[in-house]
């Protein structure tokens, strides 16, 4: 993982806030996170989807249930480096209340 390339660390933290979770549902939580403008999802996604397969590739995914994936040790001390666990907690939180709100 590159970690001065900020669409991997948006991805990883995406992917640590939260896992277990398949390739799109970190996509359709990384727009939420981080504000995604709909014109640009698009080329997002392809991005994610390399990023996803490269942090495969390099042992920071473990595949759980067939296209289901956690973060490894490696991939979590990675996401540890950029932000701390208080933060990813209020993360959670903000997409389960944002969540809540489009089911209401």
């Amino acid at each position: 993982m590159q970690d001065n390339h900020p669409e991997s660390v948006k991805y990883i933290i995406t992917m640590r806030v939260i896992q277990p979770a398949r390739v799109q549902d970190v996509a359709s939580a990384y727009y939420e996170m981080w504000e995604v403008p709909e014109v640009e999802r698009e080329r997002v996604k392809e991005v994610i989807y390399a990023i996803h397969e490269k942090m495969r590739l390099d042992g920071l995914l473990i595949d759980v249930r067939r296209g289901t994936y956690i973060l490894t040790a490696k991939g979590m001390e990675i996401v540890g480096k950029f932000v701390k666990e208080r933060e990813l907690d209020n993360r959670r939180l903000f997409l389960m209340k944002r969540q809540r709100r489009l089911y209401h």
